[in-house]
């Protein structure tokens, strides 16, 4: 099961209005300290993927990894995705600060809402404008 809000749909749309391939595969990737996140790329089907049509846009996920990690939900902030699934949370963060806000604090990963911005959250902001 894929959900994608319309949050992030709307993001998508933005992000890949100049991009003919709209196939979006979702894949794990591990970071530091060993934590799994999804990350996403434009990429053809395979015989081995999962399709899911929505608004438009065509995510592709590999059957096992889908198995493994269903319910996958695709959120955004308006900024960046959060994609989280079975045993996978979605990133928190912008990530440039080591997931740390300007006064050290954890990071909620909703750049918008913070209240202690980094130098990074903050060109994001300014730059989205």
């Amino acid at each position: 099961m894929l959900e994608v809000t319309a949050r992030a749909t709307q993001l998508m749309a933005e992000q890949f209005k100049h991009k003919r391939k709209r196939s979006i595969r979702l894949f794990v990737k591990l970071g530091g300290c060993g934590i799994r996140s999804f990350g996403i790329t434009l990429e053809k089907p395979k015989a081995t993927d999962a399709v899911f049509e929505v608004d438009g846009f065509q995510y592709i996920i590999d059957k096992v990894l889908l198995e493994n990690v269903q319910p996958i939900k695709i959120d955004s902030d308006g900024y960046g995705f959060r994609i989280s699934g079975s045993g996978i949370s979605a990133q928190h963060g912008c990530g440039n600060c080591g997931f740390m806000c300007g006064d050290g604090s954890r990071c909620s990963g909703d750049c918008a809402a913070c209240t202690h911005k980094c130098a990074y959250g903050l060109r994001r902001l300014r730059n989205k404008k």
